[in-house]
């Protein structure tokens, strides 16, 4: 018995058919892949956290770079780099440290935390070498209680950076106490519409 080929029409409507369900299914998949790659991000910005804690039970402080402001972005400046030799005790190209940077960023050489090809990356050649998280996003943000009292009373997320007093309320439940914690890490969804961003972004926080 002879077959009956499909026409173009029939072809068509398949195709259409097809379309509309990836379609329907895109979000999902989208949604899903951006929840597994927050959750990468948060791993990393708390391990972060966690290293600057035992940096501190070591010393007793944090390195100095972090306590000149009351929210450091490691995209400025050397700030990427700086926490690397901190938290690792060499350099991002895995170096020992030289005298001076041993004095200033971690005397006893001690590791903190690893960092990989992940999330230490040179996106030019030859340039500096920036921390970013499974975004690609290098602004990464470190408040630390440097005043030892176990609250960090300024420099996490406000209303400025685009949260609603209801978040707000949830990420900070008493602005005024402050957050308990030495160290806090986070990275903010509005950096992704900066003019010159070359990375997605999205709202994670080492302490929720």
């Amino acid at each position: 018995m002879k077959r009956r080929a499909f026409t173009l029409v029939e072809l068509m409507i398949v195709i259409a058919i097809i379309g509309v369900l990836v379609g329907m299914l895109f979000p999902t998949i989208s949604g899903a892949n951006k929840k597994a790659m927050a959750s990468v991000s948060k791993t990393l910005l708390t391990n972060i956290a966690s290293g600057l804690e035992r940096y501190n039970t070591e010393y007793g402080y944090f390195p100095k770079f972090l306590t000149q402001r009351e929210r450091v972005n490691l995209d400025d400046g050397n700030n990427s780099e700086n926490l690397v030799k901190a938290l690792t005790g060499r350099d991002p190209e895995n170096r020992p440290l030289s005298q001076s940077d041993r004095r200033e960023f971690n005397r006893k050489n001690r590791n903190f935390i690893e960092f990989n090809s992940n999330n230490l990356v040179q996106k030019v050649s030859g340039g500096q070498w920036k921390v970013v998280d499974s975004f690609g996003n290098p602004n990464i943000y470190i408040c630390v209680d440097d005043d030892n009292d176990g609250f960090i009373k300024q420099g996490f997320p406000t209303i400025a950076d685009g949260f609603t007093t209801t978040e707000i309320r949830e990420l900070v439940p008493n602005p005024q106490m402050g957050l308990r914690a030495k160290a806090i890490v986070f990275t903010l969804k509005k950096d992704a519409q900066k003019a010159t961003a070359d990375f997605s972004a999205e709202n994670v926080f080492s302490w929720y």
